[in-house]
């Protein structure tokens, strides 16, 4: 059966928690991590207003479960406002309602094969050299993919 995929750009709304989630015989008896996050999902339109340029016009709210290889060290990277691309599988998930026990509730989450952090708010890039010693960059970087 073929699999929806959902790709979409937005902002990491709160701190990313990282679990280790117990060894098990689907993962060889390994423990695994498993990263999550949620991302606001911005359908901005351009306006007229040069107060404010975009207008957001339906977006959403999406849970983000991340359970690559690589979980641990996104979670030293992502950040809470930071901008991200998210690809992966969406469905709609179904759950007691915290402030009002009994009732049900629903949102988007989406298991994420795909984390890519967007240039835009970055300003320093920290590389990790095979001894394991960082150099950081300084040169300003040339983020103008035109």
């Amino acid at each position: 059966m073929a699999k929806g995929l959902f790709i979409f750009d937005g902002n990491i709304g709160m701190t990313p928690e990282l679990r280790w989630q117990p060894a098990n015989d689907r993962s060889n008896g390994e423990a695994r991590p498993l990263l999550k996050f949620n991302v606001k999902y911005d359908r901005l339109i351009k306006t007229q207003d040069p107060e404010r340029p975009y207008e957001d016009k339906g977006g959403f709210w999406v849970d983000i479960s991340y359970w690559g290889r690589d979980a641990e060290a996104l979670s030293k990277l992502l950040q809470k406002g930071m901008r991200v691309r998210i690809e992966g599988e969406l469905r709609i998930d179904v759950w007691e309602d915290k402030n009002n026990p009994g009732q049900m509730t629903s949102g988007m989450a989406l298991t994420a094969s795909l984390i890519t952090i967007m240039a835009q708010r970055v300003d320093a890039v920290l590389l990790k050299s095979h001894n394991n010693q960082g150099r950081i960059i300084t040169q300003p970087l040339n983020l103008n993919f035109k």
